[in-house]
């Protein structure tokens, strides 16, 4: 296999992989939600730990990302025109999903009485729609908006390296030095990383390719570790110094080789698995929607929530389940159509009237 192929190649893991990040998120939302009782055994308690690594599924997609990213590049070989299709990849879903969820909170609040969601100030507002938050002190309009605040960062740090490439060794250097800050101060983002290692070696890792048969068992490695350091505040908080001070960065980099190692195997053993759980239709499927339902499924469980609340005063079980069947299956159906008519159909539509070669292709 060239490396002209890998670059081109579907890789059916990878695209499962993003279906099985959104459905890990969507459990640690189930989780969290306030519906499940709480633990009342060691057992149980010791489980719903587990559980709340689900959130990590973040981390997961940033891996993702970071491969993409590299091979996107490649692809493009021109900054202006891999910066135009990042965009168009986020924001024909992005702006008018905020610009609901905001007409939405202010519809409420007139219709209810009362402050569902502080409307933000007109000059923080364009900013906030930009997903500057919270790298900068901005309101959040999505509880998600700092994972993809994060991926435009790093979008920025990719062009800035691919510009200086062919310039002097010192200056290739000082090109990455923005992107170590940004992890240092945001350490959740430290995981675009293997992403971009795995891209940048591909050809040569599958030289080494039996060294990381077992590399599977990376992922729970880096789950649990990665958990053990309680990370979860994505905004400017608990620096890697920190980390440092408290002793932690041996967790983390164990988190860090585990998840390294994890994502080398899938890249490398289940490119084409047709007996793989990722390569199935549900998965590639969800693995298609995966962005849509990341930013839609948590606004649809904070509805349907409101509905399963008297179902919880009859049985406590029965609403928890109709709680995540519904909010599963509604996600679904919404994220389908806004991935048809925003993601592809908006997106398109853009690319053709600014005339943004590649962009028709819909890789992500």
């Amino acid at each position: 296999m060239t490396q002209a192929q890998v670059v081109r190649d579907h890789h059916a893991g990878i695209h499962g992989l993003r279906g099985a990040c959104v459905l890990a998120i969507f459990c640690y939302h189930v989780v969290n939600s306030g519906l499940v009782p709480v633990p009342s055994t060691e057992a149980l308690v010791f489980i719903r730990w587990l559980c709340d690594g689900w959130r990590y599924g973040v981390e997961v997609f940033f891996m993702i990302s970071g491969y993409v990213i590299v091979h996107s590049m490649r692809r493009h070989q021109n900054v202006t025109l891999f910066l135009r299709d990042r965009v168009l990849r986020i924001f024909p879903l992005w702006i008018p999903l905020a610009i609901l969820l905001i007409a939405g909170a202010w519809f409420m609040g007139q219709v209810t009485g009362t402050t569902v969601r502080r409307f933000p100030d007109p000059l923080l507002l364009v900013p906030s729609l930009l997903i500057l938050a919270p790298v900068l002190h901005v309101p959040s309009i999505h509880p998600a908006q700092w994972s993809l605040c994060y991926e435009l960062f790093f979008y920025g740090f990719a062009a800035v390296a691919w510009a200086n490439r062919t310039r002097m060794f010192w200056c290739v250097l000082l090109s990455f030095i923005p992107a170590c800050i940004f992890v240092i101060l945001f350490p959740r983002a430290l995981f675009f990383i293997p992403g971009v290692l795995v891209a940048l070696f591909e050809y040569r890792l599958r030289t080494l390719a039996p060294v990381f048969r077992w590399g599977w068992l990376g992922l729970p490695i880096a789950w649990v570790t990665w958990l053990m350091t309680d990370i979860e505040n994505a905004a400017l908080s608990r620096t890697l110094v920190d980390f440092a001070a408290a002793g932690m960065l041996g967790l983390m980099g164990v988190a860090f080789l585990g998840a390294l190692c994890f994502f080398v195997w899938l890249v490398l053993f289940r490119a084409n698995t047709k007996n793989s759980l990722l390569s199935s239709k549900s998965m590639q499927w969800l693995g298609t929607i995966s962005f849509s339902f990341y930013l839609v499924h948590p606004i649809v469980m904070g509805a349907v929530k409101r509905i399963a609340l008297p179902f919880l005063r009859f049985d406590q079980w029965v609403g928890i389940g109709f709680f995540v069947v519904a909010s599963f299956a509604l996600s679904c159906v919404v994220s389908y159509w806004t991935w048809r008519l925003l993601e592809v159909g908006f997106r398109r539509w853009l690319a053709s009237s600014f005339q943004v070669p590649g962009a028709l292709a819909l890789k992500k």
